[in-house]
């Protein structure tokens, strides 16, 4: 009974994978699973115990979203809001600290969209569930293979994806030589094509 009970419950909420679910979502599913299991494992508690919390929050999730198809501001006090991580190509560097993102969690999620490249984005954007959707550069080239980075967060990484520049002198040598000092700079990559990109840090 259980089961069906949950199982109904979720299909109420509507049909989304777990990656997938807003805050408050997630919430409720949490806690949905942690009563539904209270019967289980005490025999002495009675099912209600649990039937009449799921249908609590069932009601609370009909209520937050009918209230958010009709409140903007709601909406984005409950959500959130979409946030450029990446605009125009320009590295959002206040946004990665809202966010406590680090360049290299940037580089993971590009990856995951088969982007190696971040010099080839036009456009990143963190959703409100937490995924990341990418528009790409329209003139970018995937030619130049993957972009390894030497320099994030204004220090040199060497051991990144074991680059052909191995030590953290030569990275600060070709930092020097397009002009900056590696503390200067929050990504600089370098691809099989020997072009560098860089994005400074911006001035605290």
């Amino acid at each position: 009974m259980i089961y069906v009970f949950v199982m109904s419950a979720v299909r109420i909420m509507g049909k989304r994978q777990v990656g997938e679910l807003k805050p408050q979502e997630l919430v409720i599913t949490i806690l949905i699973s942690a009563v539904a299991t209270m019967p289980l494992e005490e025999h002495a508690i009675p099912m209600a115990t649990s039937l009449i919390p799921i249908l609590v929050f069932i009601s609370l999730e009909i209520i937050e979203s009918a209230i958010s198809m009709k409140s903007l501001r709601f909406r984005n006090l409950i959500q959130g809001r979409p946030i450029f991580i990446i605009k125009d190509g320009v590295l959002q560097q206040k946004a990665l600290k809202q966010l406590r993102y680090t360049v290299d969690d940037v580089l993971d999620a590009l990856r995951q969209k088969d982007i190696f490249n971040i010099a080839d984005v036009q456009n990143a954007v963190v959703e409100t569930n937490g995924t990341l959707t990418v528009q790409k550069k329209s003139d970018s080239s995937d030619d130049a293979g993957v972009a390894v980075p030497l320099i994030m967060d204004g220090k040199p990484v060497n051991e990144y994806f074991a680059g052909e520049i191995s030590s953290d002198n030569k990275i600060e040598v070709l930092a020097a030589a397009l002009g900056y000092k590696s503390k200067d700079i929050m990504l600089l990559t370098l691809d099989n094509d020997g072009k560098t990109y860089i994005i400074k840090k911006d001035e605290q």
